[in-house]
């Protein structure tokens, strides 16, 4: 999975972006309005970009850009970033309004720990756009998932949403088993592929 790299500092209001788009639900059919995502690594951070050009519906009373559980029951976008040298791994959700959340994992949904402990420095952005679609981004400290999770050039992600909700269409970048969906299959994660951004 393409992660560009850059040299230069990033920030939300001058991002230029490479999409990658999901266009299948997880049953293989073609969903209506594909769900776009980008991954980009600054010196500091590593930033997880989604966007769908369809008005969504957000988990009640989650507010704007603050830590908040169960986005998953409305619709999100979802990053996992597996260990390069065992089964753990990152779950990290990402609201259209930029709410989010976060779990570590020791394995396949078996979690580190049971309270919910923000990833500090962590900040999200959001933007609603006129046609009712929207935006949002989270900034990942990459000192956090180099420490936690050996991020780095050999590491396993997948990206995948949540939308349409209530009816919610799953979707999954990686191409994961099982005849329901199920994202948390960290053997199935793809390796990233850095590629520099000129």
């Amino acid at each position: 999975m393409l992660v560009e790299r850059t040299k230069d500092r990033l920030s939300w209001d001058t991002l230029d972006l490479s999409w990658s788009s999901i266009e299948r639900d997880w049953y293989g059919q073609q969903i209506d309005v594909p769900a776009s995502f980008a991954l980009i690594m600054d010196p500091a951070s590593l930033w997880f970009v989604a966007k769908r050009d369809q008005r969504p519906r957000v988990l009640p009373g989650a507010l704007p850009c603050e830590f908040t559980p169960e986005l998953w029951r409305f619709d999100v976008a979802e990053l996992f970033i597996r260990d390069v040298c065992s089964s753990r791994y990152l779950e990290l959700n990402l609201a259209p309004n930029g709410a989010w959340w976060s779990a570590e994992f020791d394995q396949a949904r078996q979690r580190s720990s049971t309270d919910d402990q923000p990833i500090q420095g962590l900040e999200t952005h959001a933007l609603m756009t006129c046609s009712g679609g929207w935006q949002a981004a989270a900034c990942i400290p990459l000192s956090y998932l180099e420490a936690a999770f050996g991020f780095g050039a050999h590491s396993a992600v997948n990206v995948a949403f949540i939308v349409d909700s209530p009816e919610q269409v799953f979707t999954s970048k990686a191409k994961l088993p099982g005849s329901q969906p199920d994202f948390h299959q960290p053997d199935y994660f793809e390796r990233i592929e850095l590629s520099g951004k000129t």
